[in-house]
């Protein structure tokens, strides 16, 4: 792919890391096929191809609007695309340059701002996640159908009791923002077959948030700020041996994936 980046998208510091991932797509169109926003929309703007090609204008000084944000909005990071490109195109990273200058150059609506620095101020800190669902289901008969749908009806079942640290192998296990409180099972569940493998799971008390919500809602340095925590709370039991950081699953936290960035 061709590219004239302008002066601006130039001067940032990932301007070279940009262009040389638009370069790498050939538009084949491969990664739609396995695009969950593409295969439900069918919008060719709401597929990677697409989101490409509205990076490469944003970044090239053409128009850009509350549209693109949308579309760009729209993607899950799921990273899917990148399993069928053939050309090793690191989408998720282009996404992130092209989300932040977007966010800087389209402001958002009012109701919008707050409504992303709620869920940055709620998802990050289980205790609140944790009353404010325990509202929402409460009052959730008063509620309008489509916000029924999105409030579990049942409390999720109590985690049964994890086993205590008693094996030379230890792992350390990320244990999730709203996991805790949407499938507390999951995390024990973990634990309990990790000890019938001989492998104990060390509990990190200062360790929070991987910084995924404050990553993705374009709070880029505060998410990797609490990824840094995060780092620096696991540091000492990875140099006493700890082989691992387990991911239970239910809110996945792929962001510590690439946190070594």
């Amino acid at each position: 792919m061709q590219t004239n980046l302008d002066s601006h998208a130039k001067a940032l510091p990932d301007a070279a890391e940009a262009e040389s991932i638009l370069r790498s797509c050939v538009h084949c169109g491969f990664c739609n096929a396995t695009c969950p926003t593409y295969q439900l929309l069918g919008n060719e703007l709401d597929g990677p191809r697409g989101r490409i090609y509205l990076i490469k204008q944003l970044l090239e000084g053409e128009p850009v609007s509350d549209r693109t944000q949308l579309h760009l909005d729209r993607c899950l990071t799921c990273r899917n695309c990148e399993t069928t490109c053939p050309s090793g195109v690191t989408y998720h990273r282009l996404l992130d340059i092209g989300r932040a200058e977007l966010e800087r150059r389209v402001e958002r609506p009012v109701g919008e701002r707050l409504t992303r620095k709620g869920l940055r101020a709620v998802i990050p800190r289980p205790a609140v996640f944790d009353a404010l669902l325990k509202t929402g289901r409460a009052i959730r008969p008063l509620l309008p159908a489509t916000a029924q749908a999105k409030i579990p009806k049942h409390a999720a079942v109590p985690a049964k009791p994890r086993p205590a640290p008693r094996h030379a192998r230890r792992v350390l296990m990320l244990e999730g923002c709203v996991q805790q409180s949407l499938s507390p099972n999951t995390n024990a569940a973990a634990a309990r077959v990790l000890d019938r493998l001989g492998i104990s799971v060390t509990p990190i008390s200062e360790a929070g948030c991987c910084g995924a919500t404050d990553y993705h809602l374009n709070a880029q340095d505060a998410g990797l700020d609490r990824a840094r925590r995060n780092i620096d709370a696991w540091w000492p039991a990875i140099e006493a041996g700890a082989e691992a950081i387990c991911i239970g699953g239910f809110w996945r936290c792929v962001f510590v994936q690439v946190c070594g960035a």
